[in-house]
């Protein structure tokens, strides 16, 4: 298994300044595999001066790959579709992720399939992968609603992320990743939950995250299933949580790939 540090807890989407160099460093110290950048933060560090050029040589100083690119946004607007696209493979260029993932806006229309088939197709030729992540708060919000939406695009760069948090949270079942096709996988994220507080879907899962064995979710379960079909590959820890917003990122880093990595070294051993 290979581990990616996801830096969206840190993102400038929660009004935080941009830190992905002090976050590459710290994963780096950790013992992380690949780190996972956000686009927001990577335009952020842009604006106050800090080109994409820089951020890859952090990664190459530090000798962590960029796994995953955080988020291409897709939807029946073209042009809007477009406009991210562009923009991801901009960036894409520079940091080299082998992944790039995408969130769908709105039904599974022509128009959707049109623009996620041009998305992969456009991000093949870079020799980058597209998966796509299911949400509760989505059109798109389970394993059945990704396929028909993989299957209507059929295009062999177009693959999935089984986000743990979705994965509980949302309408997916056990007979839906049990029968999910392993090479339909792109990646896996990870996080555990503690028992809501509200009805908030959104804010549940953006703000009260925890650590992999510190909530309710069944992540045992979970773990072994992928790791019954064969699943030995990313797994990109998102654990989005207010108070460890504030926690030192050394700190951080390390609490989250030793509790990940416990999980599944026992999912495994299992196996």
């Amino acid at each position: 298994m290979r581990y990616s540090f996801n830096t969206f807890n840190h993102s400038t989407y929660y009004g935080l300044p941009p830190s992905l160099p002090r976050q590459i460093a710290a994963a780096a110290a950790a013992g992380y595999d690949h780190i996972g950048l956000d686009l927001l933060s990577v335009l952020a560090h842009e604006r106050e001066g800090l080109p994409v050029s820089e951020l890859a040589a952090h990664l190459g100083r530090h000798d962590l790959p960029c796994h995953e690119l955080v988020s291409l946004s897709i939807s029946a607007d073209e042009t809007r579709t477009l406009r991210s696209l562009e923009q991801i493979l901009r960036v894409a260029r520079v940091l080299r992720p082998e992944q790039v993932l995408c969130v769908v806006t709105g039904e599974i229309d022509d128009a959707v399939v049109a623009n996620t088939a041009r998305c992969a197709g456009s991000l093949a030729e870079e020799g980058v992968g597209l998966s796509v992540e299911f949400l509760p708060t989505r059109h798109v919000d389970s394993i059945p609603e990704a396929l028909r939406l993989w299957e209507r695009v059929a295009h062999p760069n177009l693959r999935l992320v089984v986000e743990s948090w979705h994965f509980f949270r949302g309408p997916s079942t056990w007979a839906d990743l049990v029968a999910l096709p392993l090479d339909r996988i792109g990646f896996v994220q990870f996080a555990d939950a503690p028992a809501p507080v509200t009805d908030d879907t959104h804010h549940e899962s953006m703000h009260r995250r925890v650590l992999p064995g510190r909530g309710v979710l069944d992540l045992d379960r979970f773990c072994a299933t992928l790791a019954a079909k064969g699943y030995d590959d990313v797994v990109s820890v998102e654990l989005l949580a207010d108070d460890w917003r504030t926690a030192d990122l050394h700190t951080f880093a390390e609490a989250t790939l030793a509790a990940t990595r416990a999980a599944w070294e026992t999912a495994a051993h299992a196996a």
